[in-house]
């Protein structure tokens, strides 16, 4: 509530600002007010006062739209630091099924909807976590928790079959062997 009170003011002196910088008008008609009043004349038919109604209309939109751009900004920072993880286990799970698509395409005998025995599970595994290692930053690897945790996320993932127990220490040490090769 603290903050509220604090920031109030400041939203409050930014609009009247925006408004002013959008219509002029405004502070003309102010600094007419404040000018002595003078007695109108009748006019003629030819004498008239139009007035933009949509111009004006537009640009108080405008100043509105600016006012709620500014409280949905000062609301979202009230959003819980859960929403970035969500975010993170989102792009992991995005970056995992392009690796298994990826994997399954490479390896002779493997498809999609088949389930994978030993062997063929095993090399999918690998070619999955190359792709992981190869196509993905290295801040997204670390928090995956690294090669090892990354071959145990893609192993949940595949489709295997009941006696099929891949080997995720080979996974590993034979993406690490490509990746001190590239390296050099």
């Amino acid at each position: 509530m603290i903050r509220f009170a604090k920031a109030a003011p400041c939203v409050v002196a930014l609009s009247v600002v925006a408004i002013l910088a959008i219509d002029p008008n405004i502070a003309a008609l102010a600094a007419d007010a404040a000018a002595p009043e003078t007695v109108a004349q009748a006019t003629g038919e030819t004498t008239k006062i139009t007035w933009a109604v949509g111009a004006t209309v537009s640009q108080w939109a405008d100043a509105f739209e600016a006012i709620a751009i500014a409280a949905v900004a000062f609301l979202l920072r009230k959003i819980p630091a859960q929403f970035g993880s969500i975010l993170m286990t989102m792009h992991v799970d995005q970056v995992l099924n392009k690796a298994i698509d990826y994997a399954i395409n490479m390896v002779k005998g493997a498809t999609k909807d088949k389930t994978l025995d030993v062997d063929v599970g095993n090399a999918v595994l690998a070619r999955a976590l190359q792709y992981v290692l190869d196509h993905s930053p290295a801040w997204l690897q670390s928090w995956m928790g690294g090669p090892e945790q990354i071959a145990q996320k893609i192993i949940a993932r595949l489709n295997l079959a009941p006696d099929a127990v891949p080997d995720a220490a080979a996974a590993t040490s034979k993406a690490a062997q490509i990746q001190q090769i590239l390296a050099k």
